[in-house]
């Protein structure tokens, strides 16, 4: 009842801050996917990932940044039942200030079945572009629930036009925690990802995408997961 409860107060939160913003445009996506794997800051939890979510954004009246409010489930194939389904419900803030985007929000994760821990964290973020295009991002999620912990991302990206419907986008980055009684501080993976935006139709993009990561061998022993895992998948989104 209680992780039912803290998923009906965030809902009731977003659907209380969209009203607020009622009057203004408001954008957004729905997306459905299949990944060949569920890797989690570098723990595999499943294979064979059917994803579905929704998005949505709009100007926030009171900084004139950008507010957004997502949900995401997931259900996937886990041999050992540690991982069944999940659900994901999120609002966050972005916002620029002079060469830099600072976003903060809020994340609660909602898990039916296996052994996986509900838990919330609250975030905060800044990305910048450093040169030539290249994006560089550092996000900072603090689990303030289950796990009293802290998970840092860092993240370089870029993005290249390949023709007026379709873009090359590349990825690099690792992942840091810090506090978590299960799993052991500091550095525990770094991933590689390549993906193919492909403007199929108006509003309809056809996203291809495939992943590398590899898992720290003492963060590895601790969670049982694969050293270094290979992901492919596709995702479909309908914006609006």
């Amino acid at each position: 009842m209680r992780n039912y409860n803290k998923t009906i107060g965030t809902l009731a939160a977003v659907t209380a801050l969209t009203a607020g913003v009622a009057q203004a445009e408001i954008e957004g996506d729905v997306y459905a996917g299949y990944s060949t794997d569920y890797i989690f800051r570098g723990v595999s939890l499943a294979e064979d990932l059917a994803e579905a979510g929704v998005n949505l954004s709009t100007t926030c009246p009171l900084t004139q940044g950008k507010i957004s409010v997502g949900v995401w489930y997931g259900s996937g194939n886990d041999q050992n039942g540690d991982f069944d389904n999940q659900m994901n419900t999120s609002i966050g803030l972005t916002k620029e200030v002079g060469n830099f985007d600072l976003s903060v929000g809020y994340i609660n994760y909602d898990h039916n079945g296996g052994v996986q821990i509900d838990t919330q964290e609250i975030y905060v973020g800044a990305s910048t572009e450093v040169f030539a295009g290249i994006n560089l991002g550092v996000t900072a999620f603090f689990d303030v629930d289950a796990n009293d912990s802290l998970y840092v991302e860092a993240a370089a990206s870029k993005s290249f036009e390949i023709n007026s419907t379709v873009n090359l986008n590349l990825s690099a980055g690792v992942g840091m925690y810090d506090g978590d009684d299960n799993i052991d501080d500091g550095f525990n993976h770094w991933f590689l990802g390549a993906s193919l935006p492909w403007a199929a139709r108006e509003n309809l993009t056809v996203t291809p995408f495939v992943k590398y990561v590899q898992t720290d061998s003492d963060y590895n022993a601790g969670i049982s997961t694969d050293g270094d895992e290979v992901i492919g998948g596709v995702r479909l989104s309908v914006g609006f």
